[in-house]
């Protein structure tokens, strides 16, 4: 491999892992750093160059801006926008009684009230994916946090492996590159393939919120392009 291939390929790969990184952070319970740069315009001039960077189409470029350009507002109260935005999360990922999205990889693949009930904290599906964390060295998962398969946490992972993949690419350890790359390639398979991409679609029928909105549009252009 050329060096310029292989310094393009580094490059690809960190902004992988940069949007993988928005994602997650979008998909954490809103703090004032989040609304504010929602309102200042930051966010979204941030989405766009990954966007950009991944070779993204002018179209689908163009689609993210439509859906974010309502938030860039710095005359609205951060303080008020960030209620709205907390009332919008838990309304979708976080209501005691009934979310309209299910936040976790079980609970939106398997409907517990078809089977009598799934146990959230110990399903397959945390279990694996608290599996590929600590195979990969990385401890994501909190002592009473919430589960390995929420979608936050699995796209942090992603983050995570694709920052590790940038930089054994710019050190051409060949070696650490084939590991991250199975890893990927495994996490992806057994996870993000089975419900990353369908969760951003139903999201994006059931967000109120512009942000919300902005994000799905955001979420469904960027995976279009790793995911293929």
């Amino acid at each position: 491999m050329s060096n310029n291939r292989q310094e393009q390929d580094a490059m690809n790969a960190f902004t992988i892992s940069d949007f993988f990184q928005l994602l997650s952070i979008s998909l954490r319970l809103p703090n004032h750093e989040l609304a504010q740069a929602f309102l200042d315009g930051s966010y979204g001039r941030d989405a766009l160059y990954i966007l950009e960077e991944l070779s993204c189409t002018q179209e689908e470029i163009a689609s993210v801006r439509e859906a974010l350009k309502n938030l860039a507002s710095t005359e609205e109260d951060v303080t008020a926008f960030l209620i709205q935005m907390r009332r919008e999360y838990t309304r979708l990922f976080d209501d005691p009684k009934k979310p309209v999205v299910s936040i976790y990889e079980t609970l939106f693949l398997h409907n517990p009230e078809d089977k009598g009930g799934v146990m959230l904290f110990m399903s397959p599906a945390a279990l694996d994916a608290e599996r590929c964390y600590k195979s990969a060295g990385v401890s994501l998962v909190k002592q009473s946090a919430e589960p390995a398969d929420h979608m936050a946490t699995e796209l942090e992972f992603m983050m995570y492996l694709y920052a590790k993949k940038g930089k054994a690419l710019q050190e051409e350890s060949a070696e650490e590159l084939a590991v991250l790359e199975k890893q990927i390639k495994e996490f992806t398979d057994l996870h993000l393939h089975k419900w990353c991409r369908a969760f951003f679609d139903k999201l994006a029928c059931e967000a109120g919120l512009t942000f919300y909105q902005g994000l799905c549009r955001l979420g469904q252009v960027g995976l279009s392009k790793i995911l293929a």
